[in-house]
């Protein structure tokens, strides 16, 4: 007769933060680099364009300056992975 197994737990999910906001670029940001009002600097931030789904990710190095809507500043080429440059200011959701 064999032996019966029970599978181990899962771990628990990781706990994520999000904040909806507005996203914008300033091009003294390097790439893969980001400014956020609060944020500690180090946390990874993964952004996504409320209206077309588009995403990708920065790491918190600067100061937003702004404050609220505006929930984080970024790089000229991590912008551009969500939407025009030329279009200044997007809505996004941000998780770290």
């Amino acid at each position: 007769m064999a032996a019966r197994t029970t599978p181990a737990p899962s771990a628990p999910a990781t706990p994520v933060d999000t904040e909806n906001g507005q996203a914008t670029w300033y091009g003294a940001a390097p790439p893969g680099r980001c400014a956020s009002p609060t944020l500690p600097f180090g946390t990874v931030l993964t952004v996504t364009n409320i209206q077309s789904g588009a995403r990708t990710t920065c790491v918190v190095d600067d100061r937003e300056q702004a404050g609220y809507p505006r929930v984080v500043d970024m790089s000229p080429s991590g912008f551009g992975q969500l939407a025009d440059p030329s279009q200044g200011v997007v809505d996004v959701t941000i998780t770290w």
